[in-house]
């Protein structure tokens, strides 16, 4: 006898409802994560032990910068739940998006119009 109520197979496992991962909230909170968001923990933050699976590998993924599309493709989940745990993640203090230091460490405009009319002369 089949029992069609077996919500899995023999070798994906269980299925988990994207909803079930993100608390059944899909929009992330203000200042959005987008696909090329650099993301890192923050030096010397302990997570807890009542971290989900999803997060705890985020927070392993995060030990150097990684990008947030990088995040969602070793998890293998869309990009919405991702920013969703992302955000959980940074208002319990323990991934940051870092920030450039000083106006010294960004490139001059002269190296962006080089860059960009190296572009435009592909």
């Amino acid at each position: 006898m089949i029992n069609d109520d077996i919500w899995y197979d023999d070798e994906a496992g269980p299925l988990v409802r994207l909803y079930a991962i993100t608390g059944g909230r899909a929009e992330a909170p203000a200042g959005d994560f987008t696909l090329s968001t650099i993301v890192q923990r923050v030096p010397g933050s302990e997570p807890g032990h009542d971290l989900s699976l999803a997060e705890t590998t985020i927070v392993d993924l995060t030990e150097r910068p990684v990008s947030v599309s990088e995040i969602a493709a070793r998890l293998g989940l869309p990009l919405g739940p991702v920013r969703v745990i992302l955000g959980d993640l940074r208002e319990a203090g323990l991934v940051a998006v870092p920030r450039s230091r000083n106006a010294a460490e960004r490139p001059s405009m002269s190296l962006l119009e080089q860059v960009l009319s190296g572009l435009n002369a592909l």
